[in-house]
């Protein structure tokens, strides 16, 4: 490896440019209390001069909140979104369960009635492609008796309610997404119809024939398929688990294909022990969307806590983040429930939390924010508000384009006695990292950055990868190349120690170099386990094999092979060279080189690459010779487990099989996604 030193203090060479271009295979970021930060080619974009830090600058490490005037009608039911530099409540029932036709608007400070055509409680509400914003449904009559078809359609350019197209169906409980410029509404309170409400700009018509929820999750994917879960049936009652045809338990789900008015069934089979938090009636789909990661987010809870899960629209699919999600706030005891709301905030990278402990009339709120980079959590933080003398919890909340909470509403003992009360929360605005400084952005391809000051920062090296012949031997320069832009490779004599066994899940594909393939960038499969042995410190040597595990049961395994093992401190590559033939004839001759940071706590940015270097494939059925694949652990750690024994018969695939074909990797035919299990 060549390292080519090129700040050693920050100077103007880096400060007075707009952006270094990095052409080299990455750079380290050293730090002046030693540690040194490496940014890979496969994930580094460039480097800027970040503005500097004032001496005057407010930073909070905690969130804030104020009591702004109060509501001109008490609500609860209702619902609010943003609106220019304010927002706007709509409907919900006041005092007594009384519904009321109103909506108000908070502006500089103070609220405006503004005249709405019909009553909307336990309604739903959408942002439209134009910004426009759709309110439908709810309740017809007090005291949540009867649905309604209306809907209302608010225009921040005027402030103003125009009335909306009717929907097929009266609706009430019920949520509603935007898809490729349409509208789709699901759901609905002690009704059994089964048909979804389509707005295509002008009506509505109704579309598919789905399962019907009370408060699904209702969310869109861009390759145009609509899926929608509860935890409820339209009678309040807990929906059936559903079993598939190989007898896996999971939380059925619907999927709608709106290209052919086509619905299907399938389980969630890992949304069994870990089971989403029933939506709040006041909850838009899009406050929980980051459009950055093309991702929805909802919170799970099981016996042991709560853990925060992500859908991988595209695919259908799911996975989740392996961090805590705090239950008991810091050396106390006080526990800490939450809500079905997660709230997204694109432009800080940030997810945010609502929970709460107490009674109604002496409630305690806690607001959470997760920091992400690269879809790793940077930071945590968690503060306490005490001594709110009615139910946040049942107030309806939004989260505003400069990514403030707010809340309104709710009750002091039941749903008959509602609150004028709003909150503005405001999040933590970061810790300084020093007054009056200059220092350096460094930018990712996801477009996120890290921040460092002339404090900390020791200097910045680049390094570029001179592959190490001991590689170039079995595996070409060429193909070497390609791949290192996806992932890392290293070099280097002294490799850590990473005897053990890991579990690379949720198992995503990164990069696909056939664009043709069907399985592409966002693909999730089978969970991968490691399993490293009788490293050899001198020889540079170390046995490996794997398993791909479904639902606990060996789906496919491998023979022990011998791998080499380069790198130094604590980053590592590991790769093996095998041959496997299978009774039809097939023969190939492949690479997988695996990446990594040996830590603590299991290895931190584990890839693993698969390559095709040589093959007979009457059949066509293989990658193509050069073709490459590369995989990442997604939520940027895979920790130590258990190796598996067992293995399904089926997965034998011949006698002189040396190491199995990997039909979820390899293969082009059909796989089963590791999320969602048909039952069709």
């Amino acid at each position: 490896m060549k390292r080519n030193i090129i700040l050693k203090t920050l100077t103007a060479a880096i400060l007075g440019t707009t952006a270094m271009q990095v052409q080299a295979q990455g750079i380290y970021v050293n730090k002046k209390n030693g540690e040194s930060i490496a940014y890979p080619k496969s994930i580094l974009d460039q480097v800027t001069p970040t503005s500097s830090k004032s001496s005057s600058s407010t930073v909070s490490n905690e969130w804030t909140y104020e009591r702004i005037a109060d509501m001109n009608t008490a609500r609860m039911g209702h619902q609010i979104f943003p609106s220019g530099d304010g927002f706007v409540v709509v409907g919900g029932h006041t005092t007594d369960f009384q519904l009321t036709k109103t909506a108000e608007i908070y502006q500089n400070g103070k609220w405006t009635n503004v005249s709405i055509n019909n009553p909307h409680d336990g309604a739903f509400s959408v942002i439209l492609g134009d910004g426009r914003v759709m309110v439908g449904g709810g309740f017809s009559s007090d005291k949540g008796v009867g649905q309604s078809k209306k809907t209302d359609i608010y225009n921040p350019a005027t402030q103003t309610f125009t009335a909306g197209p009717d929907m097929t169906v009266a609706r009430a409980y019920s949520k509603a997404v935007l898809m490729n410029g349409k509208v789709y509404v699901n759901g609905n309170w002690y009704a059994d119809n089964k048909v979804m409400d389509c707005y295509d700009g002008s009506s509505f018509t109704s579309v598919g024939s789905m399962r019907n929820f009370t408060l699904p999750y209702i969310f869109a994917s861009k390759s145009g398929n609509i899926w929608t879960w509860s935890l409820t049936d339209p009678w309040g009652e807990t929906v059936d688990w559903g079993t598939s045809s190989s007898g896996s338990q999971g939380l059925l789900f619907n999927k709608y294909l709106a290209s052919s008015d086509e619905t299907k069934s399938s389980l969630f089979t890992n949304l069994v022990t870990n089971v989403p938090l029933a939506l709040s009636d006041d909850v838009r789909m899009s406050n929980c969307y980051s459009a950055k990661q093309d991702r929805f987010y909802f919170l799970t809870k099981n016996s042991n806590g709560y853990k925060l899960y992500y859908s991988l629209i595209d695919e259908s699919s799911i996975g989740w983040y392996n961090f805590d999600v705090p239950t008991v706030y810091p050396e106390t005891d006080i526990t800490i429930t939450y809500r079905g709301s997660v709230f997204v905030n694109d432009a800080k990278d940030e997810v945010y939390l609502v929970g709460s402990n107490g009674p109604s009339n002496n409630q305690t709120v806690f607001l959470i924010c997760f920091n992400f980079s690269d879809g790793t959590v940077v930071h945590r933080t968690i503060t306490k508000f005490d001594g709110f003398k009615h139910n946040l919890m049942s107030g309806a909340w939004t989260i505003l384009k400069d990514g403030r909470l707010v809340c309104t509403g709710g009750s002091i003992n039941n749903n008959y006695d509602a609150q004028k009360y709003a909150y503005i929360f405001t999040p933590p605005t970061g810790a300084s990292s020093g007054a009056g400084e200059n220092g350096v952005d460094v930018w990712k391809k996801d477009g996120s950055h890290d921040t460092y000051y002339e404090s900390e920062l020791e200097s910045i090296t680049t390094y570029e990868e001179h592959f190490d012949e001991r590689i170039t031997q079995e595996i070409p320069q060429e193909y070497l190349s390609k791949m290192s832009a996806y992932m890392p490779i290293y070099s280097g004599n002294t490799p850590p120690n990473i005897e053990g066994v890991y579990i690379l899940s949720p198992d995503v594909m990164v990069y696909n170099s056939n664009p043709n393939s069907s399985y592409q960038a966002g693909k999730l499969f089978n969970d991968h386990i490691s399993k490293y042995s009788n490293q050899n410190t001198i020889l540079n040597t170390i046995t490996y094999q794997y398993e791909e595990v479904y639902q606990n049961q060996v789906t496919s395994k491998s023979d022990q092979a011998e791998a080499r093992i380069l790198g130094q401190g604590s980053d590592f590559t590991a790769f093996t060279i095998v041959e496997t033939s299978e009774s039809d004839g097939t023969w190939t001759k492949m690479a997988t080189i695996l990446s990594g940071t040996k830590t603590s706590n299991g290895i931190k940015d584990y890839y693993r690459g698969i390559l095709m270097l040589e093959k007979n494939d009457p059949n066509n059925k293989k990658m193509g010779i050069g073709e490459f694949r590369i995989f990442k652990d997604d939520d940027g750690l895979s920790e130590p487990t258990t190796w598996q024994a067992r293995q399904r018969a089926a997965t034998q695939k011949g006698n002189n099989l040396k190491i199995q074909s990997l039909p979820s990797c390899i293969d082009e035919g059909p796989t089963t996604c590791r999320s969602e299990e048909a039952i069709e």
